[in-house]
């Protein structure tokens, strides 16, 4: 009995040490603190995501929100406002429950 219980405490500590050992997911930059020039390489990277995706989730429900908001964004990246239209792109792939790119 002695020999499970420090069995389990030794896989515990361990699977502990090795989640801490994990890197943190970096968190998105947001929009508007953006270069333009990386914004429109988001804009890019983002229509191809969801270029991809859409293949997928064409016929779900969630799909025409979706389009619409790619829609919104790809015009505003295309009309000189590159860092609104990330945010359109980003919330288009998040209402497919898809993590949207990063630079």
């Amino acid at each position: 009995m002695r020999k499970t219980a420090s069995l389990a405490a030794a896989v515990a500590f361990a699977a502990g040490a090795a989640l801490t050992a994990l890197p943190a997911a970096a968190a998105p930059t947001p929009a508007s603190e953006l270069s333009t020039g990386d914004a429109e390489e988001l804009c890019s990277m983002l229509d191809d995501q969801f270029q991809f995706t859409m293949k997928f989730k064409a016929d779900l429900p969630y799909a025409d929100e979706a389009r619409a908001l790619h829609q919104s964004g790809m015009e505003k990246c295309e009309g000189g406002t590159p860092a609104e239209g990330v945010t359109d792109l980003r919330e288009s792939l998040k209402t497919m429950y898809v993590e949207p790119a990063t630079l």
